[in-house]
């Protein structure tokens, strides 16, 4: 199982302890991966709003590049993913585009959460734990992105996927149902609409709160950002302790695989893992 690696923008900065998590996991369970070479920015939201071609020619040359390489991409950024899968669908379904834009066969595209949940699977998952978390209660939270628009493998629910569950249930927690989990964190607001921002990201934290969960689980820097980072700020202006901590699926799998925490970038959380760590020891 081999895979040609976009880690995107965030990966190389401030989510980097998700690119570190992801490689650790990934050489644990014998994934292939390389990274892309010169890679570019997808443009992210940004481009959209400011130079239509950008947002285009951005994720075209990815897409570009790894036609020549002959594999599939591998992504983590549920923004890049949605990103480059709306250039490939548009270079399937319109003929003038495609023949404009010399893409001739588009590579597959996956999120990391895919591969795990439906390429390797549960079973073999089990297989591969040596530190099972039972007892841990996991809060799976994937934003507004990771199943919307383009349904995670082609077949999910956009209002109720179930790929995280399937990776936590294969680690030895116990996901939790989360009515709020496809609901928007507020993080591509931070910027121009802060209070609204951290009001959709209060809501997120209150309402998992009171399942009494371990931590949260996500699988978009973006979502990290807000309940983790943002935390705090929350706290401070509600008034209300919060206290969850947040890990990506890959940090949370990799504890279950017997990974060395620093090797998790799990020093890097903002909101401590400590109560957690402590529970599953």
């Amino acid at each position: 199982m081999n895979y040609l690696y976009y880690p995107g923008c965030s990966l190389k900065g401030a989510a980097i302890d998700y690119d570190e998590s992801f490689r650790a996991v990934a050489s644990a369970l014998d994934i292939g991966v390389e990274e892309m070479k010169d890679w570019e920015c997808c443009g992210a939201t940004a481009a959209k709003s400011v130079d239509k071609n950008a947002s285009v020619s951005l994720p075209l040359g990815t897409l570009k590049s790894a036609e020549k390489e002959g594999k599939d991409l591998l992504m983590l950024c549920p923004s890049c993913y949605a990103n480059h899968m709306s250039i490939k669908v548009k270079a399937q379904n319109d003929i003038v585009f495609k023949e404009t834009h010399s893409l001739n066969q588009a590579p597959e595209i996956k999120q990391f959460l895919e591969v795990l949940a439906f390429d390797i699977g549960p079973e073999k998952l089990r297989e591969r734990i040596v530190r099972p978390l039972k007892g841990i209660r996991a809060l799976p939270y994937y934003g507004c992105l990771a199943a919307r628009p383009f349904r995670l493998a082609g077949t999910e629910s956009h209002e109720n996927p179930k790929a995280m569950e399937t990776v936590i249930e294969a680690s030895g927690a116990e996901p939790l149902f989360f009515p709020y989990k496809v609901d928007c964190c507020g993080g591509t607001l931070i910027l121009s609409r802060e209070k609204v921002a951290l009001k959709l990201c209060a809501t997120i934290l209150r309402e998992a709160k009171r399942l009494s969960p371990d931590c949260i689980v996500v699988v978009c820097p973006l979502c990290h950002f807000m309940l983790d980072a943002k935390q705090r700020t929350v706290e401070k202006e509600s008034g209300e302790k919060i206290n969850i901590p947040v890990l990506y699926i890959t940090q949370l799998l990799g504890i279950a695989l017997g990974i060395d925490h620093k090797r998790l970038g799990l020093h890097r959380l903002v909101t401590s893992p400590k109560p957690l760590l402590q529970k599953i020891r």
